[in-house]
């Protein structure tokens, strides 16, 4: 099942790219899809596992990583970028260096890893994953329409798109350093690819980004395996993590950083945002840069009680708050998720800080519940985005009536980030509360998490401003994309349902992290009264809510429709009209506009002493690691 999940993605992949119709294309993509999904969620119920490749495997591995970092080296040959270049050098020195050392005579350790939070992290692969892949289909299609004539063929779009959920697999089941490296390069290659894919001199530019700031942290990633082995630990996560190796383990740390985008590494993630918006979905919201949010989890064991730990918990509360922060100042709908997602990934990376059972159970539940609410959202703003020609929240406010399907979804989306029963609040809570003892985290977390609703509350009421029309006409959206939204829609409803009850479900979860350490039973009481509380009121209170708005619009009819007083005369006569005689009998037209306090929260304001202070943070924590 481990080779399937890793293979039949790149198996069907290939078979889409080398398709010479679009017909047969969407027949591979929709059988790749489905039988990624049937083996994600095949695995789930099998349950914890480990798979031990043979010693031969050992040059397979060796080979196929050269071979990796090479075409990473072409790829910097034609772009004629020397940094690039000059990073895939260190990497195969190092690579060849790793290979050449006498290695300890340590036990054994598997090659591959199936435990439970590996478990989460491929069904959000191989479902939601698989989910944006079907609404891809649709999606590029219309795409293609008015895609620019520099735009790669859509058969490798496919390619790299449905392969990277075969990489991501093989990355988050990776136990062995050099395997990991692999799988984490190749998920760079692909981001790289499918950025540039519409071929935009902005696409060259953001790809070329993306690739730079992602191959600085696969070096981290190389450097600490090869520190690991030169300290007689090994070549494993496994035996990292038993000898406490902090110094390879803050460098993989680093490189975890710059996959999840946290600051000062965030720029190559808003400049995805160009990409089609399936690229958006999968790479950037649900899978990708949630590898390094799980590598910091899975190593979060070895380091629990260190100072590194602290430092760790910093750096992610402070990007949480920061671009939290930056986000209210955006009125493009794609880099508010883009600023949205790197703020909770910062959250994640906090509670894997705190590292305790509480915080650790919270960072699990909110990479699970984010991967589907956002994953949901970036999907309703392709729709949005091809259906009105705009990204901006501002050209939003008709939605509601032009695409009242699509729009009902986005507002459920957002409702998820942040209102009970959803476990978004929920898990935020949590680490909250984990963060007790934490005064500078504490702080972090709970301004990032109010002004986390300022720019979800804005947006909503953007999206619910609309005049009054008799009837609304359902849009026409091709059907894979429309499946694609009901799935994941259904999905967050679910969310809201089974939250409570998830919360002391992962405590079998904790315990198996954090079975090599000695923690009071007492740390972790927190997970099994947490689903206690009884969510009935809330589910009673939401739904006597939607009761009464869906009585109230049906008692709206254009009889009881009055025209606005705007200070003056309304211009249009008895018709709902708003127009009016402004200055010097002139007409005028009223307008509203949501508030983006850009003198406070721009980006020129706050991006660059932001990334600064991350940078001290970073600094910080090799320099802690150094002085113990």
């Amino acid at each position: 099942m481990p080779t399937l999940l890793i293979v039949a993605p790149i198996l069907f992949g290939i078979l889409a790219w080398l398709s010479p119709t679009a017909p047969l294309r969407t027949l591979w993509v929709v059988l790749g899809g489905a039988l990624t999904c049937a083996a994600g969620i095949l695995t789930a119920l099998r349950g914890a596992a480990e798979f031990t490749l043979p010693r031969w495997s050992d040059n397979l591995a060796y080979g196929i990583e050269i071979a990796v970092i090479a075409v990473i080296f072409a790829i910097s040959f034609r772009l004629k970028d020397w940094r690039i270049g000059l990073l895939a050098v260190a990497q195969m020195v190092m690579a060849a260096l790793e290979r050449l050392l006498p290695h300890a005579a340590l036990p054994p350790a598997a090659t591959f890893v199936i435990d439970p939070l590996s478990i989460i992290l491929i069904l959000v692969i191989s479902v939601v994953g698989s989910v944006i892949v079907l609404y891809a289909i649709g999606y590029m299609r219309k795409h293609e329409e008015h895609a620019p004539d520099t735009a790669a063929p859509t058969g490798r779009f496919f390619l790299f798109l449905v392969g990277f959920l075969g990489a991501m697999n093989g990355l988050v089941m990776a136990n062995d350093l050099r395997w990991l490296s692999i799988f984490w390069e190749i998920t760079t290659i692909c981001s790289f690819m499918l950025i540039g894919h519409d071929g935009t001199d902005e696409a060259r530019a953001n790809a070329r980004r993306a690739l730079l700031i992602n191959m600085f942290g696969g070096t981290a990633m190389i450097l600490g395996g090869l520190l690991c082995a030169v300290q007689g630990n090994g070549n494993s996560l496994a035996h990292m993590m038993s000898a406490q190796a902090l110094i390879p383990i803050a460098l993989l740390c680093l490189a975890a950083f710059t996959k999840s985008a946290q600051m000062p590494f965030q720029s190559w993630l808003l400049g995805a945002m160009v990409a089609p918006t399936p690229v958006s979905a999968l790479l950037h919201s649900a899978t990708m840069v949630k590898a390094g949010s799980y590598l910091v989890l899975r190593l979060a064991p070895a380091y629990q009680g260190t100072r590194l730990s602290e430092i760790i918990a910093v750096a992610g509360a402070f990007t949480f708050a920061a671009t939290s922060a930056l986000a209210i100042s955006q009125s493009n709908a794609k880099k508010v998720l883009a600023y949205s997602t790197i703020a909770n990934l910062g959250l994640i990376v906090a509670c894997a800080g705190l590292n305790t059972p509480l915080a650790y159970s919270a960072a699990v539940l909110i990479l699970a519940f984010h991967a589907v609410s956002k994953g949901l959202l970036f999907l309703c703003v392709g729709a949005i985005e091809q259906k009105i020609g705009s990204r901006d929240i501002e050209d939003m406010g008709g939605i509601m009536y032009r695409m009242p399907i699509t729009a009902m979804i986005a507002l459920l989306g957002m409702v998820a980030m942040l209102a009970p029963p959803f476990g978004m609040l929920l898990s935020k809570w949590m680490a909250i509360e984990a963060a007790i003892f934490s005064p500078l985290v504490l702080f972090l977390i709970v301004m990032g998490s109010a002004m986390t609703v300022l720019f979800w509350a804005k947006w909503i009421g953007r999206i619910q401003t609309v005049s009054y029309h008799e009837r609304y006409d359902a849009e026409r959206l091709p059907a894979s994309m429309f499946a694609a939204l009901i799935i994941l829609g259904a999905g967050v409803i679910l969310t809201g349902i089974l939250a409570f009850p998830l919360i002391p479900m992962t405590e079998g979860l904790v315990r198996g992290a954090y079975a090599g350490l000695a923690l009071p039973e007492a740390s972790f009481k927190a997970l099994r009264t947490a689903g206690t509380f009884a969510a009935w009121p809330i589910f009673l209170f939401v739904g006597l809510g939607l009761l009464g708005a869906f009585f109230a619009v049906r008692r709206f009819s254009a009889a009881v429709i009055r025209p606005p007083y705007l200070c003056g005369e309304n211009v249009g006569g008895t018709d709902v009209s708003y127009s009016f005689r402004s200055l010097m009998d002139k007409p005028d037209t009223a307008w509203s506009k949501s508030l983006y306090l850009k003198p406070v929260f721009s980006e020129d304001k706050i991006t660059f002493w932001a990334n600064l202070i991350a940078c001290m943070i970073i600094l910080t924590m090799f320099g802690m690691i150094g002085a113990l």
